[in-house]
C-alpha cells in the first residue's frame, strides 16, 4: 500500500509525498523469457502494467499493436469519400489548428497526398481568426475550387460551420479527438475516438494520431482497389516522427497506441521531412529526439508561430524538400520563440507589479497591449509561483479576452461558470479557462470570483504533491538497471519519468556544472552518487536531507537530477556515511 508523508521543502512550503513502493534490492526477476529488475517491475506496476504480456508490449512496442483504423466510426465513409474525390480529381482542402498537434496532422495529410499524387490545399487559422473550422476557412476552400474539406484536430463542435459548407456545396470530413457535444455536426463523416458510439479500443489519440489512422485506412483501401499497381506504395512508418511530435506536444496519455507511435516515431532512423531535421539543428538537438526535447525545445518553437504569427509557416517548413529552404523557416521560428519569451517575461514583470500587494485568493490582472498569444503561459507562470488560480486579461476598446490557469484542487472552470453572468463567452476545464468579457463588467467579475473562491475554498491551502515510484537505496542504481529504465521512455502523462526518494542522505561534496548548476556528492550508507540540481537547490555539506530525484543514462553516463530536498539534520560527520 502507498504511504503518504508531509515534509517541509527548503523554501518553507509543505509538500505531500506519496511513496508507492520500496525498492532496496538489486534482485532480477525471471518472467518466462523476460528478465527484469524487481524495481522496474514495481515501477511498471505503478503504471497499471502488471501481466507479462502487458510488460512485453510496453517495453517493446511494435506496429502490429496498432488497431484496425476501421474500428473508428465513420472511417469507412470518410475513406470512400476521399477515394471518390481522388477518382474525380476533386481538390481536397485540409483545415488544421495552430498548435503542434494541428500543424503536424495537417503536414502528415499533405505529405501523404503529395506522395500519392493528389492535390490538396490547407488552412491554419490565426488566433485572431479563432480556433477550428470557420466561415473564413470554408471561403478559402471555395476560392481554391475545393469540394471536400478534411478537418484535423478540430471540427467536432463546428455544427453551424458544417451547415454553411454544405450550403456552399462542400462536403466536410471531420477528424478530431476533442470531447464531442451532445449533437454532432451533420458532416459527411465524423471520425473521433471519443464518440459515444465508438468501438475503437483506445480513446486518447491525439489529433495527429487520428489523422494517421485515416492515412492507414486510406492506404489500405487504395491498395485493395489497385491504386498502387505499377508504382511504389507509401511506407507510413516514416510519418511516425510527425505523429510522435504532435502526440507528445498535446500531452495525451503515453499508453497503448500513443506509446507505439511515439516510441517508434522518435527512434526512426530518418525523418519524413527535412523540416524536422532543420528545426532540430536550429534548436541545438543532436541525435534522437526525446520527449523532453519536444516539450521544452521543439514544441515551444512551433507553438510560438501560432501564438505571435501564423502557424502556416510551420506547415510550409514541413513541406519543403531541401534542407536549405526548411532551415530559413526554422531560423524564423527560433526568432519568433525568442520574441515570445521576451513578451512573456515583460508581461510577467508587469503582472507582478500589479498584484504584489494583493491578498485576494485569486489573481486577476488586466491591461491593454498584452499579447493574446502569451497570456495563457503567463497565467500558468503566475499561478505556479504564487500558488493561486490566475486569470490574465488583455483589454480591448470595449471587449477583453482572458486566459486562466488553476492550482491544486481548485476547479477554476466551475468558479468562472458561477460568475458567467458577466461574460460574453467562456470555455475550458478544471485547470484552464478562456473568457471574453465587456470592459464595463471587469471589476464586478473580479469581485465575484474572489467571493466565490473565498466561500468555496475558505480552508484551502495548496499543497504540492509528489507521486514517488520508489523509496530507494543508492546501491540499486547499477548501469544495467539504469539502461533498463531507458526502456520505459518516452515519458509523458500516465507514464511520467520515474521519481525516487532517498531518505537520510548526507551531502559530502559540492561542485558546479557550467559554473551555474550545483552538483552534489550524496551518500546514504550503501553508496555515493553525484546529483545535479537544475533548479539550483542550495544544499549544505554535512547536512542530512531526504532527496527526491530522477535517474537515467545520458550519452552513456549515469545521470541523477535532484527534483526537491527536505532538510532533516544540520550537521553530521560525513565519514560515518
Amino acid at each position: 500500500m502507498p504511504t503518504e508523508i508531509e515534509l517541509k521543502s527548503l523554501d518553507g512550503s509543505k509538500k505531500k509525498i506519496v511513496i508507492k513502493e520500496n525498492c532496496f534490492s538489486n534482485k532480477v526477476l525471471k518472467l518466462k523469457d523476460l528478465r527484469l529488475f524487481e524495481a522496474t517491475r514495481k515501477i511498471l506496476k505503478n503504471r497499471g502494467i502488471k501481466t507479462i504480456e502487458e510488460i512485453k508490449s510496453f517495453l517493446k512496442p511494435s506496429l502490429s499493436q496498432l488497431y484496425n483504423p476501421f474500428l473508428l466510426i465513420d472511417m469507412d465513409v470518410a475513406v470512400n469519400r476521399i477515394i471518390m474525390a481522388i477518382n474525380r480529381n476533386e481538390r481536397i482542402f485540409i483545415v488544421g489548428d495552430y498548435d503542434t498537434d494541428g500543424v503536424t496532422a495537417t503536414s502528415l495529410l499533405l505529405r501523404f497526398f503529395r506522395e500519392i499524387g493528389v492535390k490538396a490545399g490547407f488552412y491554419i487559422p490565426t488566433r485572431e481568426d479563432g480556433y477550428g473550422l470557420s466561415v473564413e476557412a470554408i471561403k478559402r476552400a471555395l476560392k481554391q475550387g475545393s469540394s471536400l474539406i478534411i478537418t484535423v484536430d478540430n471540427g467536432i463542435t463546428s455544427v453551424d460551420e458544417v451547415e454553411f459548407a454544405k450550403n456552399m456545396g462542400i462536403d466536410v470530413i471531420i477528424t478530431d479527438h476533442h470531447e464531442p457535444q451532445k449533437d454532432l455536426p451533420n458532416a459527411y463523416a465524423v471520425v473521433n475516438p471519443k464518440r459515444s458510439d465508438s468501438k475503437f479500443p483506445f480513446k486518447e489519440l491525439s489529433g495527429v494520431g487520428v489523422a494517421f489512422n485515416l492515412v492507414m485506412a486510406l492506404r489500405g483501401q487504395l491498395r485493395k482497389k489497385g491504386f498502387f499497381n505499377g508504382k511504389d506504395e507509401p511506407n507510413l512508418k516514416k510519418y511516425l516522427d510527425l505523429v510522435a511530435l504532435g502526440t507528445l506536444a498535446d500531452i495525451v496519455p503515453l499508453l497503448d497506441e500513443n506509446r507505439v507511435c511515439v516510441k517508434i516515431g522518435l527512434f526512426n532512423d530518418t525523418h519524413s521531412t527535412v523540416g524536422l531535421e532543420s528545426l532540430k539543428k536550429v534548436s541545438g538537438i543532436d541525435g534522437i529526439i526525446t520527449s523532453k526535447h519536444v516539450g521544452f525545445v521543439l514544441a515551444p518553437r512551433i507553438n510560438a508561430a501560432g501564438r505571435l504569427n501564423d502557424a502556416s509557416i510551420v506547415v510550409d517548413m514541413f513541406m519543403k524538400d531541401t534542407f536549405e529552404e526548411a532551415e530559413i523557416i526554422a531560423k524564423k521560428l527560433d526568432e519568433i520563440n525568442i520574441q515570445r519569451r521576451k513578451l512573456q517575461l515583460e508581461i510577467i514583470k508587469e503582472v507582478e507589479g500589479l498584484v504584489k500587494d494583493t491578498n485576494d485568493p485569486i489573481i486577476i490582472a488586466a491591461n491593454k497591449g498584452w499579447h493574446k498569444g502569451v497570456i495563457g503561459i503567463v497565467a500558468n507562470a503566475i499561478a505556479y509561483k504564487h500558488k493561486k488560480p490566475t486569470i490574465i486579461i488583455t483589454k480591448g476598446e470595449d471587449i477583453s479576452v482572458g486566459s486562466g490557469r488553476s492550482v491544486g484542487d481548485i476547479d477554476l472552470f466551475s468558479v468562472v461558470r458561477e460568475a458567467s453572468r458577466f461574460l460574453e463567452k467562456f470555455g475550458g476545464h478544471k485547470m484552464a479557462v478562456g473568457i471574453t468579457i465587456k470592459n464595463k463588467y471587469l471589476d464586478d467579475f473580479k469581485q465575484s470570483l474572489n467571493d466565490i473562491v473565498k466561500e468555496k475554498y475558505k480552508d484551502y491551502e495548496p499543497v504540492f504533491k509528489y507521486e514517488v515510484d520508489c523509496d530507494v537505496s543508492f546501491s540499486i542504481f547499477t548501469r544495467r538497471f539504469l539502461e533498463e529504465l531507458i526502456l520505459l521512455e518516452p515519458h509523458g502523462p500516465l507514464n511520467e519519468e520515474p521519481l525516487f526518494i532517498a531518505r537520510n542522505v548526507v551531502v559530502k561534496d559540492k561542485t558546479y556544472i557550467l559554473n551555474k548548476y550545483p552538483k552534489y556528492l550524496l551518500g546514504d550508507g550503501t553508496s555515493n552518487l553525484w546529483m545535479v540540481s537544475f533548479d539550483k537547490l542550495d544544499l549544505d555539506i554535512g547536512h542530512v536531507y531526504d532527496i527526491i530525484f530522477t535517474a537515467t543514462m545520458k550519452n552513456g553516463y549515469p545521470t541523477f537530477t535532484i527534483k526537491d530536498a527536505f532538510l532533516l539534520i544540520k550537521e553530521v560527520d560525513c565519514v560515518a556515511f
